[in-house]
This record gives structure tokens, sequence and C-alpha cells, in this order.
């Protein structure tokens, strides 16, 4: 396969002590165990959830017998990739419904099968906002449903939670749609503003066993 490409973007947060998280999810805790004044090199020790800033969820989030993070198919970490758009009719607390996502297609074609779909909600507005982790923008359990028969294999968003905010009364059916169907969920994910409709995307998240999510770095390339 032959990229080629003039830009990268990071689509990334930094794992830092107050990241853009969904509560009750603890800050990582960062700190030295050695310096360079004391010891003649510097080290450092981080305490997170595999859950904070941008980062990975594995069906064993929802499923017993799930796949965990460092099994995970790497086939389904790169690829084309879809924007999809939907942050001019969204608001903190929306849920996006299959009757948005048809409206899309409608206007900018189908989403092809075994592509990539990023959805920018315009949650990346509110990252810092307490807002944020209060009232964001997911997709209901019908509209998952919907993705999942176009045959994606990963999706993304830059909301803290896949899932809408009416869904977490419901059991967040939209992690268990895509998960169950083995599709990985990329979280709170940035610069998607900075982005085409179509682009090449690699999710390099830490290969971390026996654990439902993990911290990921996510680089577009355009």
């Amino acid at each position: 396969m032959e990229v080629r490409f003039e830009r990268v973007i990071d689509l990334s947060y930094p794992v830092d002590e107050d990241p853009p998280r969904e509560l009750p999810i603890d800050p990582p805790r960062i700190y030295a165990t050695a310096t360079i004044e004391r010891d003649g090199y510097f080290e450092g020790r981080v305490d997170l959830s595999g859950h904070c800033s941008t980062h990975i969820d594995a069906p064993a989030l929802m499923y017993a017998d799930g796949r965990t993070v460092e099994l995970i198919d790497p086939q389904r970490l790169y690829g084309r990739a879809i924007l999809m758009d939907l942050s001019h009719r969204l608001k903190p607390g929306d849920a996006i419904t299959r009757g948005m996502i048809q409206k899309w297609i409608n206007r900018n074609g189908d989403i092809p099968e075994g592509v990539i779909l990023f959805i920018r909600t315009g949650m990346q507005e509110y990252a810092y906002q307490p807002i944020f982790n209060r009232r964001w923008i997911g997709l209901d359990g019908d509209a998952a449903s919907f993705l999942c028969s176009k045959g994606i294999k990963l999706i993304g968003s830059d909301s803290p939670n896949i899932d809408c905010v009416e869904g977490k009364d419901l059991d967040f059916p939209a992690h268990h749609t895509f998960l169950k169907h083995d599709i990985p969920n990329v979280e709170n994910l940035t610069n998607l503003d900075l982005l085409p409709r179509e682009f090449f995307v690699v999710i390099a998240p830490m290969k971390l066993s026996k654990s439902s999510g993990a911290p990921a770095r996510v680089f577009a390339f355009i």
C-alpha cells in the first residue's frame, strides 16, 4: 500500500494530571522516582486509568469473554478513514441518531465497508470545561447498530463517551453494540476540525495486558 501525504496531525491529548476524561475516572498521577540532581538520571512513574485522555476501548470493557487491549487486531488500528462532521447541528447532551447519520450519507455518499469512522461532535470545544464530562454528545443504540451494518472497523469521537448521556441510563447501548461486533471505540479525540473528509489514520494504543482500555496516540495523514 502506498500512502502519500503532506501533513501529519496529532489527534490525541497529552496524558497529564488533568486530561479530558469521563467522570468518575481518576486523573493520572505523574511523579519522579529519580532526578538528575539526586540520581544522575531522570525517571518517572505514571499511575493511570486505561480510560483517561485519548484512549481506546476494547471489547473486554463490556464482555467477560471479549478481547483485552493487547489482543485487538492490529488490522483495525490503521487505514482509510472518514470524518463525519455533525458539529454544526449538535449541542452538549444531544444524541446522534440514525436519521442524522442517514442525512449525512445522503449529502456525502455512503460509508465504505472496512473504513475507520471518526465523528466530530464539537465536544472538543468544551474539553476543559465541567460540561465536557457531564453533558457530552454520543450515539444512541440504533445509530450504533446502523454503523455496524456498514462494516466499519473502528469508531472514534471527540466526545469523552461514544454513548449519549441518555445511553448511560440504558447500560451503554452503543458500547455494547460496537464491542459485541469487535469494533474498538476511540474516545477523546482532538483536532478533528483540522481534517478533510477522507484521510489515512494510525491508532497506537499502549499494549496493556489484561486491560479493557489504554491511552492511545492517534495520527492522521493528510
